[in-house]
Parts: C-alpha cells; structure tokens; sequence
C-alpha cells in the first residue's frame, strides 16, 4: 500500500499495520476508540487514554524527546507522528529505520482528514467514517456563543507565549467563540500587548497554568478576565473533539 500524509511524502506499507507506535498523545486515544488498541505496541510518557489500555504498554519518551532506537526495537509496521508535536530530526532519523506517517493538523478539516486517512491506512475506513460522522452532527447542532470577546490563548510562561489563529487551537478558540488576537503561529508576547486582550485563557497544556498563575496575571491587569481553560479540550484533535465541542460550548461563560 502507498499513501501519502500530510507533508505528501508517500509512505509505502507492506500491509495493514498491526504494530503501531504512537507519538502523540490525542493520536493514540484516536487509535484506541478506532478499535486499533491491539495493534498498539508503544506510546508516549504523557498518552493518558484509554488509561487501561496504554498504562500496559511500553513508553518510548515523550513527544520530543523519544528513544529512537526503543522504537526500532519495537518492531513497528508503522509510528505515528504529528508535525507540530514531534521534533524534526529525531523524526527524519527515525524515518531511516521505520515507516513514519505524518499528520499536520491545523484545523478542524485537518483532523477529518487524519480520520480518513487513518481508516484507509488500517482498512476501517467504515469506523472512521462513523467517527466523522459523529463529530459532523455534533458541529451540525452546535450553537457557538456569539462572545466577540478579543482573546488570548496562553501556551507558556517565561517567556509569554500565545496561539495565533493559524493553529488547531487558533480554530478551537474561533469554535468556542472567541476572537483571537493574535496572527501567526506560536508568538513571545510582553505584559503589554496581553493588555489589549479582553480574555485571557491560560491552558493546562503544555504548560500546566495554576490558579496562582491567574490571580498572579489578574493583579497586574485588574480589568481583564483571566480564566483556567483545560488544554485538551482545545489541542487534541481526532475523537476526542467529541467531548471538546461540548467543553467549547460553556468555555466562553
């Protein structure tokens, strides 16, 4: 079989893979409800679902940081990567070794097509289908909050950094109902421009922002709402937008 991801690199498989590893987190829980847990044979540090699943399985590292030569060891038909998750070079290296798919998931479109392809590449292409079914009637009856609340969505602290609206959160936050303010990727913010926000979302994830960072960020700006938003909810695509829609829909209340 030859299919292309999406960086249109075509990845040739000898057949449906049936040893899998996993190098991100929301891939895996997609995975998992796909009915592929048994072809699962690795999986980050930081996978957490299904826990019964993947507290049983080899951990090769973390997104970042995995062990290549674990993975090899592993004997996988096929790793599963994300281009913003994943670093470039352990993954070209990895490349050398083992078929490596590649996602890049941007926005919700994007995480349909993950769907897809998944189901083709493991010839479920019925259970994808039902899964994107299940997400599209869930946006089919959705009703966004109209907020039009100028927003910031933190990702890391020291320095500040802010999703733009060309991410997957970027499209998470538009659902929500948000207005994001910030163009671009990943960008080092000051105290300054986050003045100009109305609202503030700090995330649990990547960085894990406590209550103590938001009364510590409500102090110096008084006027703004500060609130906690579970990162999850606004950065793991595949089947777990079925709960995040949900989330989304009380986020901005």
């Amino acid at each position: 079989m030859k299919i292309a991801d999406h960086l249109n690199r075509t990845v040739t498989l000898k057949s449906t893979p049936v040893r899998v590893v996993s190098l991100v987190p929301s891939i895996t829980e997609t995975l998992a409800d796909l009915g592929l847990f048994a072809c699962l044979v690795g999986v980050t540090r930081f996978c957490k679902y299904p826990s019964d699943v993947v507290n049983t399985l080899p951990k090769i590292g973390g997104p970042k940081n995995f062990d290549i030569q674990k993975i090899v060891d592993l004997k996988p038909d096929l790793v599963v990567a994300v281009k913003e998750e994943n670093d470039k070079e352990q993954i070209l290296r990895l490349m050398e070794q083992v078929p490596v798919f590649v996602f890049d998931i941007n926005t919700i479109e994007d995480s349909f097509d993950m769907l897809q392809r998944l189901g083709t590449i493991f010839d479920i292409r019925d259970v994808s289908t039902y899964w994107i079914k299940r997400i599209r009637e869930k946006l089919e009856n959705y009703n966004p909050p109209r907020l039009a609340e100028e927003a910031l969505y933190m990702i890391w602290k020291n320095p500040w950094m802010a999703a733009g609206k060309s991410t997957f959160i970027g499209s998470m936050m538009q659902l929500a109902g948000f207005d994001n303010l910030i163009t671009g990727r990943y960008p080092e913010i000051d105290e300054n421009e986050m003045s100009r926000a109305e609202t503030i979302l700090l995330a649990t994830d990547p960085y894990h922002f406590k209550e103590s960072d938001r009364v510590e960020l409500q102090v110096k700006l008084p006027d703004k709402k500060i609130m906690i938003v579970d990162g999850e909810m606004f950065t793991w695509y595949g089947t777990h937008m079925l709960l995040a829609i949900d989330y989304l829909g009380k986020a901005g209340q």
